[in-house]
């Protein structure tokens, strides 16, 4: 059963991708399973309830029976973590492999809408450059369905030049549950670009500036989960959200 070995694939997802990388690629930088205890300071905003019935046996072996999520709203909720500052784990640049994994529970999505799980960036903080989107990862809408989205910004450009961003061509159903979702990526080589849905992977395509070797932006702008942009409703999860890890 795929189920049961889902949280050991992100590990190799990331090891896939850094083909040439030392051990360290494929090392946990920070899981979220939104319990009572959690490692890294989560800052609430907006409307968010925690204790919620996160994926659970039967359906779901690998979780506790009292395993808990958070639901986000879908109107500007969302949790903020403090970068703590230049070079730290949450930022990536060209030569870095990152892998970004959730499970989801989307209450319903418009065609077309790119709802945030979890990014580095594009805060609209007054502090730092706008466009300055290190990298997220977005579940986007599809006639009914979601599809995986990566988005980065590289140095500022014409239009969208300096926008790049990658839509899985498979989706998940929003009405059927708990998903379990992944992106990984070797920043500067855009053939590495991989998702996953529920373990199985998905190619997907390059639009604005497409595939680049170029560096994102990196700085030191805050992590959001569930939002983006001050928190726009049009960017904001709406549903259920557990176990996120970036590797």
């Amino acid at each position: 059963m795929f189920l049961k070995t889902l949280f050991p694939l992100a590990l190799a997802l990331a090891a896939a991708v850094a083909t040439s990388a030392t051990a360290a690629d494929s090392t946990p930088v920070v899981r979220w399973d939104f319990g009572a205890g959690e490692e890294t300071q989560l800052t609430p905003h907006g409307n968010i309830l925690r204790d919620q019935a996160g994926p659970r046996p039967p359906e779901f072996p690998d979780f506790s029976k009292s395993n808990t999520a958070v639901r986000l709203d879908g109107k500007s909720a969302y949790f903020s973590v403090t970068d703590p500052g230049p070079d730290s784990d949450f930022d990536f640049t060209n030569g870095d492999a990152i892998t970004l994994e959730a499970w989801v529970k989307v209450d319903g999505i418009r065609n077309g809408q790119p709802m945030y799980v979890i990014g580095k960036g594009r805060t609209n903080s007054p502090k730092f450059a706008r466009d300055n989107q290190n990298w997220s990862f977005r579940v986007v809408g599809a006639t009914g369905m979601a599809r995986l989205g990566l988005l980065f910004a590289g140095k500022p450009g014409p239009g969208d030049a300096h926008w790049h961003r990658w839509t899985s061509k498979a989706g998940f159903d929003t009405k059927a549950g708990w998903h379990h979702v992944a992106i990984a990526y070797r920043f500067g080589d855009p053939k590495t670009i991989r998702g996953w849905i529920d373990g199985q992977p998905t190619d997907g395509t390059w639009d604005l500036g497409g595939p680049t070797k170029e560096a994102p932006i990196v700085d030191d702008d805050a992590v959001w989960i569930g939002s983006s942009l001050g928190g726009n409703p049009g960017n904001s999860f709406k549903g259920l959200l557990d176990a996120i890890a970036i590797h």
